[in-house]
């Protein structure tokens, strides 16, 4: 996932010639039942976790039972076959239900998640350029991806815990860049009520979390962070 290209590194000193790794990406083609679907950018891995991911949140899918077949190429070609037509894509906040979510998360469990959070991106602290994100659950459970894109990393945790039956929307979504609209928007479809970001939301992106009831945290680093909305299911 690493090349190490040439560069001048300037500093106080001056500048001089060295060698520094920089990330990998490849652009990644969707192809459903036979119809080439969506083309991304994207780390050259998990291909199959990604398309899943994507086509559950996009509506495109209800489960991984839905698929027939898929196959990836090591070029980023990714082949689903669905047992039935694929359902129209899920556009705007029309359909959207409000989130439900019972569950509750204390202070130190945020500042402890993050910490771990942050802690596992081994790409990030070699040669940055990556996002990241974790689906975190209560009985332990931990799901992590990174890559070049905030919303492929997203697809990628999601689509593995689609994979292996695991319950999304009794998760708790960490993500390492900003909460934008479509960030919220597609937590909101996969039904997650707690958004945990090192960053911070946009307007529209925290209008959109209150209007759907998810508690919307940020800038969540070290020992602080911020609630945006939906503080009842925070407790200290």
């Amino acid at each position: 996932m690493i090349n190490q290209e040439k560069i001048i590194r300037f500093d106080s000193t001056g500048s001089k010639k060295k060698g520094d790794a920089v990330i990998r990406e490849l652009r990644a083609n969707l192809v459903i039942n036979g119809e080439l679907y969506l083309s991304m950018m994207c780390l050259p891995q998990h291909f199959e976790e990604m398309a899943v991911g994507f086509m559950f949140a996009e509506g495109l899918i209800k489960s991984f039972g839905d698929i027939e077949k898929i196959e990836a190429t090591c070029t980023g070609n990714v082949f689903v076959f669905t047992k039935e037509p694929i359902a129209p894509p899920t556009t705007g906040e029309e359909d959207l239900q409000r989130l439900s979510g019972t569950q509750t998360l204390a202070y130190q469990e945020i500042v402890d998640m993050m910490h771990n959070f942050n802690k596992q991106s081994t790409l990030f602290n070699e040669g940055g350029g990556v996002h990241f994100a974790t689906l975190h659950f209560k009985n332990g459970d931990n799901i992590f991806y990174e890559d070049v894109g905030r919303h492929n990393a997203v697809d990628k945790v999601v689509g593995k815990a689609l994979m292996e039956n695991l319950p999304i929307s009794e998760g708790v979504l960490l993500i390492s860049g900003r909460i934008s609209t479509e960030i919220v928007l597609k937590t909101a479809r996969l039904g997650i009520p707690i958004l945990i970001s090192q960053s911070g939301p946009t307007n529209v992106s925290l209008a959109l979390a209150q209007k759907v009831g998810m508690t919307l945290v940020g800038f969540a680093r070290g020992m602080r962070f911020n609630v945006y909305a939906g503080a009842e299911r925070i407790t200290h």
